[in-house]
């Protein structure tokens, strides 16, 4: 494949993933509480599924692509060994594939953790993990390779400046899989089911890849396209070292919440330790970004720039409110040992992992992507009224999935409607990432190419 297309494997990848097992799958778990179907294992296997389908498909697929595309160029060389990239796709689509069938099949056939099937598809589960890692970890290396190459960085200040940033990332991203891999590892020496991979290390390589990976990585590249793209301001440096600090001082916190042998209250104060400062890194990141202040005017224009009018300069703005959201949330828990008093439906962690990931880094890829996946393929961006609906969309979403918490409930959970807007922030979601995906079709198609003046005419 022509080195210059990869990146179009990994961003078909991130959308089938997005619309199959990663939206799509939410809104069947949800409304299957609505139905009353009974909880079991199959919930907490769709739960783990669902997080690996968003966040290792539709999003890190998705960020690796652009960054393969986009970041050799920032850094002024040539994308190192891009047949490695090519193999190593497949062995992330093979990894993705294999966790998020064999999952929910193993807990289906054998909840109870023996039978025929279960070496089997143990087998296929443990592959899918070791093949993800690989593929991550093996890209990661790529990337590094191709970033030597290139001039010092003191040439380079636009690189120099994010690559703390981007530093962190790949750190987080690859501790990550380190913490998955000792996971599964350790349910099959002790002979039992991944079915379930431990959840101590599900939730933090989950809070590794969000508030580390897609952060850092989301914060490096908005520095550095968004002055192009959005004509925002130039990135305030100090700002960015700030945040790549914080995020990272919260990476290494939360790396420690891997050990299970942790007396409970050092656990809670290191874990409330960690997302205080990964709230400061998220708002020291938009801050550093600027996309909240003044854009810069164009030169001879008669007109200002108005992001209102652009669909994509307000998925980005939304988006970075998102981080402002998911700052808030963070610190709840803090204050609360603090002697706030904060109600307990706000104290859930999966609701700033959902401002994170439906709002900030769903709404970055939907913008940024229809802005610049179409120019990598040498086309323009097109469907302004559908990115309008995703972004429209996909701000529905992350409101339908935090207010439920939000809400007082009412009789048995399940009963109050806060909780029945589950099913349809999954739809939301879902509908978002379709309207993109079309969009995207419609830029990609090269416009039909005019005669000229004065040749015959085409014969049917």
């Amino acid at each position: 494949m022509n080195p210059d297309r990869l990146w179009l494997r990994f961003v078909r990848l991130s959308l089938l993933c997005a619309l199959l097992p990663g939206f799509g799958l939410a809104t069947l778990m949800v409304s299957a509480r609505m139905w009353s179907v009974p909880a079991g294992l199959w919930s907490l296997a769709a739960i783990q599924t669902h997080a690996s389908a968003l966040i290792m498909g539709w999003g890190a697929a998705m960020i690796l692509g652009v960054a393969l595309h986009f970041l050799p160029r920032l850094r002024g060389v040539k994308l190192a060994h891009p047949g490695c990239v090519n193999v190593l796709f497949w062995f992330l689509a093979a990894g993705l594939t294999c966790r998020v069938v064999g999952q929910p099949l193993l807990a289906a056939l054998a909840p109870s953790g023996s039978g025929p099937s279960v070496a089997w598809l143990n087998g296929v589960i443990a592959a899918g993990v070791a093949f993800t890692a690989s593929a991550l970890v093996g890209i990661t290396a790529v990337l590094f390779g191709t970033f030597r190459a290139g001039p010092p960085l003191d040439k380079n200040k636009g690189f120099k400046q994010v690559a703390p940033l981007l530093a962190l990332a790949a750190l987080a991203l690859i501790v990550a899989q380190l913490v998955l891999c000792w996971g599964a590892g350790g349910v099959l020496m002790k002979g039992g089911s991944l079915s379930v991979l431990p959840v101590l290390q599900q939730a933090v390589a989950v809070d590794l890849l969000l508030y580390g990976f897609v952060a850092a990585g989301g914060i490096a590249m908005s520095s550095r396209l968004f002055p192009l793209t959005f004509r925002t301001q130039l990135p305030h440096p100090r700002g960015l070292q700030i945040a790549a600090a914080l995020l990272a001082g919260g990476v290494i916190l939360t790396s420690f919440g891997v050990f299970d042998a942790v007396p409970a209250s050092v656990a809670r104060a290191v874990q409330n330790g960690a997302s205080v400062l990964f709230a400061g890194g998220l708002l020291s990141g938009a801050w550093a970004v600027r996309i909240f202040h003044a854009r810069k005017p164009i030169t001879g224009a008669r007109n200002p720039y108005r992001v209102w009018e652009d669909p994509a300069a307000v998925g980005v703005w939304s988006a970075y409110a998102w981080t402002g959201v998911a700052a808030a949330l963070l610190l709840l828990p803090a204050l609360r040992e603090a002697g706030a008093t904060i109600p307990v439906e706000l104290l859930q962690k999966n609701l700033p992992r959902h401002a994170l990931g439906v709002g900030y880094m769903t709404l970055l890829i939907l913008s940024v992507g229809w802005k610049m996946l179409p120019g990598f393929g040498g086309g323009q961006p097109r469907g302004r009224p559908l990115l309008w609906s995703a972004v429209l969309l996909g701000n529905l979403a992350g409101v339908l999935r935090i207010l439920p918490a939000v809400i007082p409930a009412q009789g048995n959970p399940g009963e109050s409607w806060g909780e029945r807007l589950f099913p349809f922030a999954g739809l939301a979601g879902l509908a978002a990432v379709a309207a993109f995906a079309l969009a995207l079709h419609d830029s990609f198609r090269k416009p039909p190419v005019s005669p000229l003046p004065g040749s015959p005419p085409s014969v049917p």
